[in-house]
């Protein structure tokens, strides 16, 4: 997939669909069955929602 970005944290995954980020697909994590990959389409507003999760994160 082109242009995409592959979420490895479920709690990252869900900041950027709370933050009206829409994935792409949901697959099994081919390293460890019971984990889940999210894939979202790669933009700079996406980047910035991480950054923002980031530093949300360090706060706490």
């Amino acid at each position: 997939m082109n242009n995409t970005i592959v979420i490895t944290q479920e709690r990252m995954a869900g900041w950027l669909m709370f933050n009206r980020f829409h994935k792409v697909d949901e697959k099994v994590d081919l390293k460890d069955s019971g984990r889940r990959i999210y894939i979202f389409k790669d933009s700079p507003q996406l980047r910035e929602a991480m950054g923002r999760y980031n530093e949300f994160k360090n706060r706490l």
